[in-house]
């Protein structure tokens, strides 16, 4: 009886870490995809962008 009772509540804590965990992971790889899209707007909106630099010569 205090078996299964240990067991329901360490099996309950476990899908709760993990879910934290999943959580954790899905927001920092949100994170990390918003760096880049920025990252890639602001190379492409750079002066020296090459189609700028020929309408200037």
């Amino acid at each position: 009886m205090v078996d299964e009772i240990y067991d329901r509540q360490y099996q309950a804590g476990r899908q709760d870490l993990h879910a934290g965990i999943d959580r954790a992971v899905a927001r920092f790889g949100r994170a990390v995809a918003a760096v880049f899209r920025v990252q890639q707007r602001i190379h492409f909106a750079a002066p020296w962008d090459e189609r700028r630099f020929r309408r200037m010569n």
